[in-house]
């Protein structure tokens, strides 16, 4: 499956806002300087445009001429986010493109309508991927559906090398849930210095939006963590989240490793330790969108403003993060066991049931 994105000729460039004693060597070039839309999608009337901040292009951009299938068309809004912008358009009916002219530039996409295949009402996981092993995504679909009922995988592929979007349907779908395969082989965004780190990595907060307006929205409940993570809880994660007072969830992380002395290559099976102290990581959630925080702009771990809820992680719930389970492309200190660990019973006693001891 494919996004509708259209990128910036080569006159008109985003510009960084960070100065540069915060860019370290390599930043520019992973910077994201020419994306105008990942999306273009119209959904409840609008056609909405998924975008990174426009930054030093913000006034042409609103100032711009905007046509839907030829005939003029009014810029309602410009929502204004950390790592994302959406435009809105008004559309009665769906077009089926959108062209828009800055001077004497014009650049056009399709413009897709919301809803996707098996999604509605379906309980489903997403995540963004690039070359992570295919045991891991098979492991992972296993898992969640033997411990929480999941019936769909939605994938950001983000220009994976090692194997074609049809081997990952392939994957997931020998584990018996619906797979809906994104290609997105754009440019994941630089990091910065602190306190800058993630300040311009925009495309994955992007495309969790615009998967959200084509048709993530109408899913029963959806389950936001990586492929390394592993939510543990007393009953199946999305039906909790349906049967809370908010339809949400936020779960609280923890850093799991392998057994001391066991080498790569790791599978999630092989986490039943955890450090010693236990190291806590940024939470990840569960969210039911036909409940009240449904239409909230979501971000990695949790929604855009709406921070508070960090610090109200379920009760009972926790996710393991798999050190292990990485392809290592922060360096290799992922795949290193930490001297000190302790065993973790229920992990140990959860993985045993559902990949064997």
């Amino acid at each position: 499956m494919e996004f509708a994105r259209l990128a910036f000729p080569p006159h008109l460039r985003r510009s960084s806002i960070l100065k540069a004693r915060h860019r370290p060597e390599g930043y520019d070039d992973a910077f994201d300087a020419d994306t105008f839309w990942y999306d273009a999608i119209w959904a409840r009337g609008r056609v909405h445009l998924v975008c990174p901040p426009f930054n030093n292009l913000k006034p042409a951009v609103l100032g711009a001429r905007y046509r839907l299938d030829g005939a003029p068309a009014r810029l309602l809004r410009h929502r204004a986010y950390k790592r994302h912008a959406v435009l809105e358009l008004d559309a009665r009916a769906r077009p089926a493109r959108i062209d828009v002219t800055i001077g004497d530039w014009t650049g056009d996409s399709a413009v897709h309508a919301a809803g996707l295949p098996g999604i509605d009402g379906a309980r489903v996981h997403f995540y963004i991927n690039k070359d992570n092993d295919l045991r891991w995504m098979a492991d992972h679909a296993r898992f969640t559906s033997a411990r929480h009922g999941l019936d769909a995988v939605v994938v950001i592929d983000n220009g994976s090398t090692r194997y074609a979007p049809a081997e990952i349907a392939a994957t997931l779908e020998g584990q018996g849930v619906r797979a809906l395969v994104f290609e997105a082989p754009y440019r994941y965004g630089p990091i910065g210095l602190p306190p800058f780190r993630r300040t311009e990595k925009y495309l994955q907060t992007a495309l969790f939006n615009a998967l959200r307006l084509r048709g993530l929205d109408r899913a029963g409940a959806v389950l936001n963590c990586d492929l390394d993570e592993l939510v543990l809880g007393p009953q199946s994660v999305f039906e909790a989240t349906r049967a809370a007072r908010l339809k949400f969830l936020q779960i609280r992380g923890q850093w799991m490793t392998p057994p001391p002395g066991k080498a790569p290559p790791f599978t999630h099976a092989d986490h039943v330790f955890h450090h010693d102290p236990p190291k806590p990581c940024p939470t990840k959630w569960c969210l039911d969108p036909s409940g009240p925080l449904g239409r909230f702009s979501w971000d990695i771990h949790g929604f855009e403003r709406l921070g508070v809820l960090h610090n109200f992680p379920a009760r009972g719930f926790r996710f393991l993060h798999c050190r292990g389970v990485s392809t290592a492309w922060k360096g290799q200190g992922r795949l290193k066991v930490p001297e000190k660990t302790r065993h973790d019973p229920e992990a140990a006693a959860v993985l045993g049931d559902v990949f064997g001891a």
